[in-house]
Order: C-alpha cells, then sequence, then structure tokens
C-alpha cells in the first residue's frame, strides 16, 4: 500500500489545472489516435460513390435490321443507375484536365466503335467492345487499388451494357425475336390441340368398331343374298350331277357303238353309190359308141329315147353318188364326233363330279363370307365416323404445324451457322464481350512507393516533435542579448532546421537507394524535403516556444488530425464530412502532394501550387515566430517558473 500511494503521489501532486489538464490529455492520447484513425478509415469503400470518376462517352449508336444500338447510352444509363463511383459524364479535355488536376481520381473513356464492335456479332464475326480506364499515381496509389478492388463490379456494369446490346445487334430486335418465338409457341399449341382432336377421333374410332352393329345392314343381306343363291344353285346342280355323272360310261359305250354304225352306213353307201354311178356310166357309154357305129340309129325314135333315158340316168346316179358322198362324209363326221365323246368320257365324268365338288364349296363359302361380312358391316359405319373425326383432328394440327415450322424457320435464319473454330472464338468474346484497357499515368508501381509520400510527412512531422527532448527551442541567453527579434529566432531554428534537413535527406537516400524509392525527379524531392522540414521544423519550434512541453502536445494533436484528413491514403471523398472539410487549411495535405508528384510523377503546375503554399505557411510561421520571440523579451513571473517545469 505505501508502494502505490507513493506512486500516485506523481499523479497527484499536479494541483494547478493546467496541470490536471495535462494529466488528463495524456489519458486520452491512445483514444485520440486510436479511435480518431479508425474513425477517418472506418469504412472508405462504402464512400465510393463520392470518388469523383470522369465518363467521356464517343460511341456512335449503329442500326442492325432496322433497330438503333446505342450501347455507350445503354452503358453509361448502368453506370449513372448503380453509382461505383461518383460518375461524372463530361468531355475529353475536361476529363483529362481533371485526372491531371486531381479533380477526377479516375477516368473512363467510351471509344466511338463500341456499339459497332458489338455489334459485329450480327456479322457472325463479333468483336470484343474496348473500354478505355485511365488513372493518375499522382493523385494516390490506393485509390487505384480500391479501384482494382471494385473493378470486377464495374466490368460487369459494363458488361450488362455491352451484353444488352450485343443482342440486339445480333437480333436486330429483341421484339422480333419474341415474335419469333410467340410464334413458335402458337404453332405448337395449335399442333398440341389439333393432335388432341385427333387422339380423340382416333378413340371414337375404336369405339366405333365396338359399338357399330346396325351401321352396315345392306352388306350383310346383300352377302347372305349371294349365299342364298349359291345354296340355290347348289341344289340343282347336285341333282343333275348326281344323274349325268354316272349316266356318262353307258352315253360312252352308245356312242361308240353309233361310231361303228356310222361307219359301216358310210362304206355301204359310198359303195353303192360308185356301183350304180359307174354302171350308168358304162350304160351310156355303150349306147354312145353304138351310135358312132351306126348313125343311122339316131333316127330311130325308139333309140333316141332310150339314150335320152340312160343319159337322165347317169345324171341321177351321179347325183346320189354325190349324196353318197355327202352321206359318207357325215357319217365320217358323226364317226369321229363319236370317237371324242368316247375319248372325253371319263374325263367329263371327273370335271362334273368336280364342277360338283367346287359348287359345294361355293357353297359353303358363301355362307361364311355372308357371316363374316355381316360382322364386318355391322362396325363399318362407326369407323368410318371415327375416321372422318380423325382426319378433321389432323387436318386442324397442319395450320399448327406449318405455324410451328414457320417459327422454327425463323429462329434457325436467326442463328447463324459456325465452324467449331469460329463458335470457340465467338463464345468467348460472348461470355466475355468487353475489355477493359487500364492506363495509368506516373505510376507507382508498388505499394511502398505509393505510400511513401504519406509515411515522409509523418517521419518529418515526428521529428518536428522529437527534436526538442534535446534540444531548447530558444535559450535563455539569447532573449536576454538585444539581438534583434529575428535573429534570435534565427538563432533558436537553425540548428533544428539542420538536423532536420541532414535526417529527412538520410530518409530519402535510404528509400531511394536501399528500397527502390527512384523518385522521377529526384531535384524535386531535394527540394519538396526542404521545404517540408523547414515548415514542420518552425510549426514546431513556434508550438514549443510559445508554450513548452504542452507545445509538443499540441504536436501530437495536430499530427493525428493530419494523419486522417491528409488523404495520404484514401482520398479525401471517402473521409467523414469534418475531416474533409479540414483537409485544405493542413499543411500535411500539401506536403503528401508534392511529395507524389515528384516521387511517382504529376503535374508540374500543381507540384509549384504546393510548394508556394508551403513556402507562404512556412514565411507566416517564421514570422509569427519572431513576434513570440520579441514578446517573450518581456520577463515574467511564468517565464521564470513554467507552469509544466520539470
Amino acid at each position: 500500500m505505501r508502494t502505490l500511494r507513493l506512486a500516485m503521489t506523481e499523479i497527484t501532486r499536479h494541483h494547478r489545472p493546467l496541470h490536471r489538464l495535462a494529466v488528463l490529455f495524456l489519458l486520452i492520447v491512445p483514444s485520440l489516435y486510436g479511435a480518431l484513425y479508425l474513425w477517418s478509415n472506418w469504412d472508405p469503400y462504402g464512400r465510393l460513390d463520392d470518388v469523383p470518376v470522369a465518363v467521356v462517352n464517343h460511341d456512335v449508336p449503329v442500326t442492325v435490321d432496322g433497330t438503333e444500338v446505342a450501347a455507350g447510352d445503354q452503358l453509361v444509363e448502368n453506370l449513372f443507375a448503380d453509382p461505383v463511383f461518383g460518375w461524372e459524364l463530361t468531355d475529353e479535355a475536361s476529363a483529362a484536365d481533371g485526372l491531371a488536376r486531381g479533380d477526377y481520381y479516375l477516368t473512363i473513356t467510351i471509344p466511338a466503335t463500341f456499339s459497332a464492335d458489338l455489334a459485329s456479332g450480327a456479322e457472325g464475326t463479333p468483336r470484343r467492345a474496348v473500354v478505355d480506364m485511365r488513372r493518375d499515381d499522382a493523385n494516390g496509389f490506393v485509390v487505384g487499388i480500391m479501384a482494382e478492388t471494385v473493378q470486377k463490379q464495374l466490368h460487369d456494369q459494363i458488361n450488362s451494357a455491352a451484353t444488352q446490346a450485343y443482342f440486339e445487334s445480333v437480333y436486330g430486335d429483341l421484339d422480333a425475336l419474341r415474335g419469333g418465338l410467340v410464334q413458335l409457341q402458337d404453332g405448337a399449341h395449335d399442333l398440341a390441340a389439333g393432335l388432341t382432336d385427333a387422339v380423340d377421333g382416333s378413340a371414337e374410332l375404336a369405339g366405333g368398331l365396338t359399338d357399330a352393329v346396325d351401321g352396315s345392314a345392306q352388306l350383310a343381306d346383300g352377302a347372305a343374298q349371294v349365299a342364298d343363291g349359291t345354296q340355290q344353285i347348289a341344289d340343282v346342280i347336285n341333282p343333275v350331277a348326281d344323274v349325268i355323272a354316272p349316266a356318262i360310261p353307258g352315253i360312252a359305250a352308245e356312242s361308240e357303238d353309233l361310231a361303228g354304225s356310222a361307219a359301216e352306213l358310210t362304206g355301204l353307201v359310198s359303195g353303192a353309190g360308185d356301183t350304180l354311178h359307174s354302171r350308168t356310166e358304162a350304160v351310156t357309154g355303150a349306147l354312145t359308141d353304138y351310135l358312132a357305129a351306126h348313125p343311122e340309129a339316131g333316127e330311130d325314135p325308139l333309140f333316141a329315147a332310150v339314150t335320152d333315158a340312160a343319159t337322165r340316168v347317169e345324171e341321177r346316179t351321179g347325183e346320189i353318188a354325190g349324196v353318197a358322198d355327202d352321206v359318207d362324209e357325215g357319217a365320217r363326221t358323226i364317226h369321229d364326233a363319236t370317237r371324242e365323246i368316247v375319248a372325253a368320257a371319263p374325263n367329263l365324268q371327273a370335271e362334273v363330279t368336280d364342277g360338283r365338288a367346287r359348287i359345294n364349296d361355293l357353297n359353303d363359302g358363301a355362307h361364311q363370307v355372308a357371316d363374316g361380312a355381316a360382322e364386318l358391316a355391322s362396325q363399318l359405319r362407326p369407323a368410318r365416323d371415327g375416321a372422318g373425326e380423325l382426319t378433321a383432328g389432323l387436318a386442324e394440327a397442319g395450320p399448327g404445324s406449318a405455324d410451328l415450322a414457320a417459327g422454327v424457320d425463323h429462329l434457325v435464319a436467326a442463328v447463324p451457322a459456325l465452324d467449331p473454330q469460329t463458335r470457340e472464338a465467338n463464345a468467348q468474346i460472348l461470355g466475355n464481350p468487353t475489355e477493359v484497357n487500364l492506363a495509368v499515368d506516373n505510376p507507382a508501381h508498388v505499394y511502398g512507393r505509393g505510400l511513401a509520400p504519406f509515411f515522409f510527412a509523418i517521419a518529418l512531422w515526428v521529428f518536428g516533435i522529437v527534436v526538442f527532448l534535446v534540444l531548447r527551442p530558444t535559450t535563455g541567453r539569447a532573449l536576454a542579448s538585444p539581438a534583434n527579434p529575428v535573429r534570435i529566432q534565427l538563432v533558436g531554428w537553425l540548428p533544428i532546421l539542420g538536423l532536420g534537413l541532414v535526417g529527412s535527406y538520410l530518409l530519402l537516400a535510404i528509400s531511394w537507394f536501399a528500397l527502390g524509392l527512384d523518385p522521377v525527379d529526384p531535384a524535386g524531392s531535394v527540394l519538396v524535403v526542404t521545404v517540408t522540414v523547414a515548415l514542420f521544423t518552425l510549426i514546431a519550434h513556434l508550438a514549443r516556444n510559445a508554450l513548452g512541453l504542452v507545445g509538443s502536445a499540441v504536436l501530437l494533436v495536430l499530427l493525428m488530425l493530419q494523419l486522417i484528413s491528409s488523404a495520404g491514403i484514401y482520398p479525401v471523398e471517402t473521409l467523414p464530412g469534418l475531416l474533409q472539410a479540414i483537409h485544405p487549411y493542413l499543411p500535411m495535405s500539401y506536403v503528401v502532394d508534392a511529395f507524389r508528384i515528384v516521387f511517382t510523377g504529376g503535374s508540374g503546375a500543381k507540384l509549384a501550387q504546393d510548394l508556394a503554399i508551403l513556402a507562404g505557411l512556412a514565411a507566416v510561421v517564421f514570422a509569427a515566430g519572431s513576434l513570440l520571440v520579441a514578446r517573450k523579451r518581456t520577463w515574467s513571473l511564468l517565464t521564470v517558473h513554467p507552469p509544466l517545469a520539470e
């Protein structure tokens, strides 16, 4: 307990208000540094929509299949609809000047061929559309890292607009494509409905085949009549065949006898006719010979009568002989016919028997046909009705299938035929239709080089705080001397400036040769270091000269304010509003900006502006320090015994 009481006395001995404020300040230093720094960097990515980015749209819309494709305008619309950054639509010259001045942290340029490149897909040879991005590391390296962090989101926005424009270009008008799909859809529905009707018709056909008993009675009656007719024929033929078939052998035998008789008759008739004619012919010849020998007989009436009678008998016998020849010929014919009958009689009997069997088979078949026809005919009429409905349904399906075919033809025509290599190349372009080209002005290349300006500024400010742990701002001897205040100010400040310059040049050399800082403007780097050291040591000298140890606390507070408001890491637009308001009034803001320009490159005019502000501020602080020295030459009790004296 005694140890604790002794330890507490070091704190409780501060009875004066200023002493107690000093102790209180020590209590809030961790919170001051930690909480304020966290506050300033709590959610910088959540404020990216306040970071100004210029958008330049050079795109020239194109017309494809009667549809205007304005991909650049669509991209601008998409960007402003989702403000990843603080988009500002401007022209190319303003964007370039703004980027150089630090008014813009990025520029996005949409080239004139953006829509044309996307519309090239309609020709079957799509080209990847390009969007140009540019940043300047002289405005801060981390903003580039932030841009890369959200680059995918930004790229998605660009691709979204590009994809929409691409499909508009490939298909001309998405409404036309949808019209084709609607036509295809309608055709499909019509076809489906027609096929449904066809199915219903076929179902009715099946039902008709079952229920159509009364449909075709006439066909059944006709088949029955045919069966009755064949039965009647069979009834007539069978008895006749039963009589004829057994009688045919007897008829054949009688025909054989008749043939013999005819042959005999032929011989008799033929012989008799020939004998009689020859005999009468001989008598006539004898009379003719006698008349030739006795011409006087021609005058005898009796001889003339005998000769005339003989001549007439010869003529008659000649006629008889001719008739006999005819009878002979007829008899021969009868003989031949009867011989044929005799020869054909066995076959005729077999044919009569076979004919009767066929008539009976025909009769049986006719009855079977009649029965089948009756069964089949009973179902034909409903089947005919069902088939009609099926035909009608298929007719309805016809127009629907035609519409479907037309829709498919339209879609096929809208899709180009590509070879495998072209298809693969086009697929890659379709998968990523745009390309973002990022150009960096005055690139820092590495993280350390990008943050060097901020850390240089911190290091030089901290030197102004710690230097007074060793050196005094102004000695009492100098104040008591008759020298003028400016000279006394210089005497107290120059040692601090000298140490600061040596230390800062050493920092620059180590960073340059050991770490690879490699500033683009070596002379400018030395100049900025010199001006910064001069300003920061003057501020530290003034604070310590005016407030003593309290001045060091003030310098710590100023350091913290500058750390969180100088935009050394994140853009000033991502800071809370209060810090954005004090940003232009703190010297470290201009120091960081000047270091960025001399380390990585940037606007010479902007560097000159920064140096002018810093030099002017240094002159003001030096004048204030000289006035303070003049005032401190008037001694008081506080001068002899400072309130926070050691």
